[in-house]
Order: C-alpha cells, then structure tokens, then sequence
C-alpha cells in the first residue's frame, strides 16, 4: 500500500498543480457532466474529481455478500424452478460484481457531519436526493458541494484528524448491493451519537490513516482561492456510475531523452561548494571556543578579586577598630598622666596637643627641681614620678609610631581597594563584551547548521525522488510487457470464444425445432388457462348469489322475529290501574300534584308527561292518541317497514 499511497499523493500534487494554472485569470468555472465538448480546464477538474474519490476509497473495507444458495432442492426439477434459480444465480453474480467496482465511502462521511459544524446539513441534503441509488453516487456529490463551498480542505483535515475508540456494540460497516443503500442510509441517520474509530472503515495502511493523507488534505487547501460551479440538478442520475481508473498516461506523457536527463545526477541540481562554508563553520567554532575559555578564565578572576576585595575589606575593618581602641588607650594614658600631674590645672583639656603635654611635663620637672634638697622622702618620691614620665614617654612613641603605621596601612589599602574595584568594572566589561560576541558567533553558527541541515534535506529528497522515478519507470516497463502478455492472452481468450459461439449458434439452430413444439404447447395451456379462468368467474359470480340469497333470508327471518315479538306484546298488554302505578314505569319519578298520571294507548302502562308526550295513530282511535317512548319507536319502525 506503501507504493499506491506514494503514487497517489505525487498525481494528486500533479492534479491540483495543473487545476491551479489553468483556472489563472478566471474568476469561476461552471462545470456540467453532460457537455460533450470538454476543454482542457474541465478535464483537468474531472482527474482531480477522481483522484479525490481514489484517495477516499483507498484501503476502504469491503464485505462483498454473494448467494450461496446456488441450486434449489433436489425434487423441484420443473421448467419454472428451474429459471427461477437461474434468475437469481443472475442476479447475485452482477451484485457481487457491481459491489466490487463500486466501493461505498459514504458512511464514514456520515460519520464525519456529527463532528463537523456544517457538514451535517450537506449529509442530510445529499441523503434526501432519492436520484442517487449507490453510496459511491452520495460521495460524488459531497466533494462537489464541498468545493462549490471552499470546505472540502477543512473536511478532509478533520477527517484525517479524527482518532477515538471503537465501542463494542458497532461492527465495521460492510458492503450492501445497490439497492439497498437507502434503507441503510435511514438506519444510520438514526444510529446513536457514538464515536467510531477510522479503523472501522479503513484497512490499516489506508490513505486516510497515514502521514500521506495529511499531505493530501493540506494540498487541497490550494483549491479553496477558486470558485467552482457544478450544475447537478439534472445530472444526478449519471453519479452512480462504477470507480474509473485514474488516466495515469497524461501524466507520464514524456520522451526518454528528457527522461534520461532528468534521471541524471549531474544535471539534477547544480553542485554545490561545501568546503568553504564547513571551513568557515570549522573557524566560526574555534573561535567561539576560544571566547568561551576567555569568558571563563575572566570569570574566575573577578572571582578571586572579589574575594580579595573581601579580604581586604574584613582587614580594613580590623585596622579601623584597631585604630579606635589605639586612640582610646592613648586618651586614657593622656588624662591618667594629667591627673597625676596636674589635678587642679585650671587649663587643662583632655583634648590639647602632645606638644603642650610634653611642656606641662617639664615644668612640672623644673617645679620639682628646687625642692629637691628639701627631705629624702621628697627625692624618693620626684625620682618615682621621673621614672613614671620616661615610661609614660616611651608608650607614648611607641603609640604614636603605631598609629602612623596604621594610618599609612589604611591609606595603602584604599588605594588597593580603589584599584581593585576600576580592575573588577573593567573585567566586567570586557565579560561583558565577550559574551555578546559568544552569542553573535552561536546564532552564526546555528544559521550554518540550519542551512546545512536544510541543503542536506533537499539533497535526500532529490534523492528519494530520483529512487522513485527509476522504480516507476521501471514499473511502467514491467507493467507495458504484462500488458502485452495480457493481450495476447486476451487474443487467445478470444479465439476460444468465438469458437464457442459458432457452436452455440449451431447448437441455436438444432434446438429451433423443439422451442416450435414448446411454442405450440404453450398455445395450448394457454387456452387451457383461459378456459380455467371463464370456469372459476362463473364459480365466484355463483357464490357471489348464494351469499346474497342467504342474506335475504337472514334478513327476512329476523324481521319476522322481530314482528312475532312486538305482537306477542301486544296480545300481553293490559290497562294498568292508578292505584298500582306510584312512580312512573320509565324514569321511576314520583307522581305527585304537579306530576300527573297518563296511561300509554298502546301498552297500558303509566308514565309521566315528559316519558308519554310522543302521539301516534292507532287502528283503534279515529285520531293520534299519547304512547310512550318505547312504543312511539315501535311504531314508527313499523311503519316505515311497511312503506
């Protein structure tokens, strides 16, 4: 199936082309199926119709139903079974055969209306044509209505798209003779709203189940820009046709020269230099290469430096607390000393230069000086403060060389700082760059893959196409000598033929005379049966009196029955007293004041004035007297009878 699907698909794109370029400059197209002279636009049309209906058939399951009953019983061996079982062996042999030529897609377009907006109508209105006998005749009709609406794409995608599971209550549709159509078109018009897979209409393979047909249904999208007007009213009949065979020889209409050449490799397609565009994508790599190991040893470094940056950030904080508990000690030594020396100095401020300490010092020292001769307990105590000031000195230096010392660490580690941070922003640029140009060179790159990618594909698929047509043409080669072969066996076929029709015609011609004998014998029970027929009307018109008489008297003896009844009543009717009549014989009301008595003069009996008010003439009264309502229609049923 492979090979018919391929095949079908590259004269479907070939159809659709030729349509297209033929309909250029026109702004509709009327087509109708009985024209005889067919330009070239209108055949184009009709191959694209088929190929459709090809397309839709294709892989399509088939139940083909043949009699098997081929011969009656043993004992029915008269001249009428005979031809009937030959009528019927007839019958089913061109049904079979019809249903082999003529496949039914119409219940998977059916099938597809209760899913598609639009094309439940077109079903319903196709299904009411009663013209169209065959499901093969319904199809036609819907791939020209759907072109005539620009739909027919649309249609067929969600044919192809359309996947659900089978329920278990539905069996596949199977292939019905031509007449029966009809009735199975109603009884799927009243099938259930359930969802039916495409395996249930198509052998797997089919057209409609592979990638192929989603390439015919996107071909067919090129159809809805024109406009098509099919006239089918009075052409409907003409659509039960069987399935033609597609006319595959326009489309291989061409000379082995031209063929040879196109089969050619090197003339196919102009070759192609690759060796500078790979050797450019070679260079365009390394040097992305390159920019990556560039990009990562950068990274790494502002890494380090920022690290470093850190470093030094934590050791400048360490210097600063440093520096501040210097300065603490400092003051705390400054104003030990100065409490020590000059408690009571007016003048005195913690925050006064170390100059003007080092003078308040020496004056204390000279002070000091002249009474030094006083006491021993004098010299003891000035040579303690002397020794106190010298080691108050010296941890003075060593503060102040320290504080220096930090002071220049500090600033030499700003310095750093500052450096480090126009290092790191340059970095950053440079990276920065760098990883514009990386993206520059991969988008380059992934353009080279995409046309080598692309260049490559075309390449197969010329190649692909090139297989194809070397397998075809050999096909067709294979296939020009079976077709011979089928000749000169059809040749033969017809020789034995007509070898057998001259020994029929002989055969003809001994068997006239008994078909004269069989004429005569026929003329004669044919007589036979005419006389038989004249006999059974006189039989029926004779039952036809017999019944009519029986009615008469059926009729007469109840009328005398019904006589004797009435008389007999009559001769049994006595005057009925007043005294023993309280409520009337009729409607059993009361008689009262206003409800008088009256006596009926036929029967007797009493009854009120709305039960008696009927007055008939009796033979013993000169004049109509009052009777009741039963005797009133006695009365009257008598006296119409005897009218």
């Amino acid at each position: 199936m492979e090979v018919e699907r391929s095949n079908l698909l590259a004269f479907a794109k070939m159809s659709v082309r030729d349509v297209i370029q033929s309909m250029e400059g026109m702004q509709h197209l009327i087509l109708d199926e009985k024209q005889q002279l067919k330009n070239q636009v209108t055949l184009s049309v009709n191959r694209l119709l088929l190929l459709i209906e090809h397309c839709l058939c294709h892989g399509l399951r088939k139940d083909i139903s043949t009699g098997n009953e081929m011969f009656g019983s043993p004992t029915d061996t008269n001249k009428t079974s005979i031809l009937r079982r030959a009528k019927e062996q007839v019958l089913s042999t061109a049904s079979s055969l019809f249903t082999q030529i003529c496949p039914d897609p119409w219940p998977v377009l059916v099938h597809l209306s209760r899913y598609v907006s639009g094309s439940g109508d077109l079903s319903d209105t196709i299904q009411s044509m009663s013209e169209i006998r065959t499901g093969l005749g319904r199809s036609r009709v819907w791939i020209r209505q759907a072109l005539m609406q620009k739909r027919l794409s649309t249609y067929f995608q969600h044919l192809v798209d359309l996947h659900c599971e089978l329920p278990g209550s539905i069996s596949p549709p199977i292939q019905s003779p031509p007449f029966e159509h009809i009735e199975q078109g109603e009884k799927r018009s009243c099938a259930t709203n359930l969802r039916v897979s495409h395996t249930a209409f198509y052998h797997p393979g089919a057209m409609m189940l592979s990638d192929e047909g989603i390439v015919f249904a996107g071909l067919l999208v090129g159809l809805s820009s024109l406009d098509f007007c099919f006239v089918l009213k009075d052409n409907l009949s003409e659509m039960d046709g069987a399935l033609q065979p597609i006319p595959y020889h326009v489309y291989v209409q061409c000379d082995i020269d031209r063929l040879e050449r196109f089969i050619n490799k090197d003339n196919l397609f102009p070759a192609v230099d690759l060796s500078s565009v790979i050797d450019q994508k070679n260079f365009l790599e390394e040097l992305n290469r390159k920019l990556q190991d560039q990009v990562e040893q950068h990274i790494v470094e502002q890494q380090n430096q920022h690290d470093r940056l850190q470093e030094l950030t934590s050791v400048l904080d360490m210097l600063r607390l440093e520096n501040r508990g210097l300065k603490i000690a400092v003051g705390e030594l400054k104003r030990q000393s100065y409490v020590d020396s000059a408690v009571g100095s007016p003048g005195f401020t913690p925050d006064s230069s170390v100059s003007s300490k080092d003078s308040d010092i020496s004056s204390e020292i000279t002070c000091i000086k002249p009474n030094t001769t006083a006491t021993p307990s004098s010299e003891t105590e000035l040579n303690r403060l002397q020794r106190q000031l010298e080691e108050k000195t010296m941890l003075l230096d060593s503060l102040r060389t320290e504080l220096s010392e930090s002071q220049s660490r500090m600033v030499s580690v700003s310095r750093q700082l500052t450096h480090s941070q126009t290092l790191l922003e340059q970095k950053q640029l440079l990276i920065r760059q760098l990883e514009g140009k990386a993206k520059g060179m991969s988008t380059i790159i992934d353009q080279m893959h995409e046309r080598i990618a692309v260049m490559g594909t075309d390449k197969v698929s010329t190649e692909r196409t090139l297989n194809q047509m070397r397998l075809q043409l050999s096909d067709l080669r294979s296939r020009c000598s079976q077709q011979q072969a089928d000749l000169e066996t059809q040749r033969s076929t017809s020789a034995d033929l007509e070898s057998r029709l001259n020994e029929q015609t002989a055969e003809v011609k001994r068997l006239q005379p008994k078909v004269v004998e069989l004429s005569e014998c026929l003329s004669t029970i044919g007589q036979l049966r005419e006389e038989l027929a004249y006999w059974k009307n006189l039989c029926h018109e004779q039952q036809g009196s017999l019944s009519e008489m029986a009615a008469i008297v059926t009729s007469s003896k109840l009328e005398a029955d019904q006589l004797r009844e009435s008389h007999t009543a009559l001769k049994e009717a006595q005057w009925t007293d007043d005294a023993c009549a309280p409520s009337c014989s009729k409607c059993q009301a009361p008689f009262n004041v206003s409800r008088r008595r009256h006596h009926c003069r036929n029967c007797g009996l009493i009854f009120c004035h709305a039960c008696s008010a009927q007055t008939m003439p009796l033979p013993s009264a000169a004049k109509p007297v009052r009777v009741c309502d039963a005797c009133h229609a006695l009365l009257l049923h008598r006296y119409a009878e005897k009218s």
